[in-house]
Formats: C-alpha cells, structure tokens, sequence
C-alpha cells in the first residue's frame, strides 16, 4: 500500500495539529473529524491511518467506540518523512531515470482518465437524481 506524497503529508500535518492541541499527548479524535481536515474519503483514511502506523508516524488504539481512535503521534519521526521526501525529489532529478519519469507520467495519465471517466458518470448519476427528485416534488405540489 501506498499514499501520494501530497495526502501523506496532509495526514502528517493533521495528526502534528492534532498533537500540539493535545500538548504532545495521547488524544482521541473521531475519524469524521480527520477526515473532514484531510478531505479524503473513509477508504483513504483507513489506508493513511494503517500507511502511517506501519511508518511509526503514529500509535493508533481502539477509541470509545468505532468511530473513534485513540492516536500518540510519534514526534521523532518526521526527519525519517523528510529524508524520504528528499529521497525521492534526487529521483527526479536523476537523468539516468528518465525511462522511470516516462512510466510514471503515463501511469498518472491513466489514472488522471479514470478520474475523468469516475467524474463524468457521477455527474450523470447526479443529473439522474435531479430529474427524479423534481418529478416527485411536480407530484406532490400537483395533489
């Protein structure tokens, strides 16, 4: 599994938010919360909780009950992110990887159309749901 470098970084931020408010501390938060300031959907939350846990970004326990965790953010570990970043910013500017530049551009491509085509039948699903809701609404006005 793996996150974008843009999203890891949103959750970073989030949880090292998270922690200065609670002083350092252990805290619970509720998944809705850290969804809503990432702005990510629940499976990518779930994903980025399991990605940052196995990084040892954080220390995740069951909350109060399923729509809560108990977190410690790990505050050590962030030089280990930053290296990595750095790691992969020499890639890029690496010629000799130009064949792996080419891959990823391509790969990103492909999942840029998809998102496109994802968008497009959620706008037509949307338009779908419009239309319906005004019939009904012309029935219940109508009686």
């Amino acid at each position: 599994m793996k996150l974008k470098d843009k999203t890891y970084k949103k959750f970073i931020d989030c949880f090292e938010k998270l922690a200065k408010k609670n002083e350092g501390k252990e805290f619970e938060a509720a998944y809705s919360e850290i969804q809503m300031e990432t702005g990510v959907a629940s499976i990518t939350l779930k994903k980025a909780i399991q990605i940052l846990e196995e990084d040892g970004i954080i220390a995740v326990e069951q909350g109060r009950n399923t729509r809560y965790g108990k977190f410690k953010y790990l505050n050590e570990t962030r030089d280990g992110a930053d290296k990595e970043k750095n790691k992969f910013s020499e890639i890029k500017t690496d010629p000799d990887n130009v064949e792996v530049l080419i891959g990823q551009i391509k790969s990103m491509s492909n999942l840029l159309e998809q998102l496109r085509q994802r968008i497009r039948t959620q706008e037509m699903t949307i338009s779908v749901l419009q239309d319906r809701v005004a019939d009904v609404e012309d029935k219940l006005v109508n009686k």
